[in-house]
């Protein structure tokens, strides 16, 4: 089962990795990344999908992403403009970070962000500054009151989920799903 996964996610960051090349306009010239409200622009996120086709995802692309370097390229099935506080998972998609970029170090107060490294190489920075190499098949996390960055140290592509969970659900969603476990 693990070889499948890895080489089913590893097949989708190729994928990704192609497809991650900084967008133009009708000249040819270099576009400058929508901001969220542009891509998303209102989109309330509808709760009976389960399933987003690669085809579906929204591109968001963003410069200097918490302050880094370079570009941050994005596929999401939704984000966190989309969703509201009954949703655990508040974001979630495809994203590329080019050989140099970089997201800089920055804290998560009332969420959990985790980054499923699926292809490249690069350095995970954490709340205490410290720097660990991270590659395929590494799972990073920043929990609540955490800060991280990460930065691509590579050739090639560092290609990561990343997968942004809020920790505190309101108190009529905990009951709920309390009452439905007994």
């Amino acid at each position: 089962m693990k070889v499948f996964l890895v080489s089913a996610l590893c097949a989708g960051a190729m994928f990704v990795g192609a497809q991650a090349e900084t967008a133009t306009d009708k000249s040819g010239n270099v576009a400058e990344p929508k901001t969220a409200e542009q891509v998303f622009h209102g989109e309330t996120l509808d709760r009976s999908v389960q399933v987003y086709p690669k085809a579906t995802l929204h591109t968001w692309n963003r410069k200097k992403a918490a302050g880094g370097e370079g570009d941050l390229l994005g596929e999401f099935a939704y984000t966190r403009m989309q969703t509201d506080e009954n949703d655990a998972l508040r974001e979630i998609g495809w994203t590329t970070l080019p050989p140099g970029a970089s997201i800089g170090l920055h804290q998560h107060k009332d969420n959990e962000d985790a980054y499923i490294i699926i292809a490249g190489t690069g350095i995970f920075t954490d709340g205490n500054g410290k720097e660990t190499a991270v590659g395929a098949g590494d799972v990073t996390i920043a929990r609540p009151g955490q800060s991280h960055a990460l930065r691509n140290n590579g050739n090639e592509p560092l290609v990561f989920l990343d997968v942004i969970a809020q920790t505190k659900l309101p108190p009529a969603t905990n009951e709920a799903n309390a009452t439905e476990k007994k």
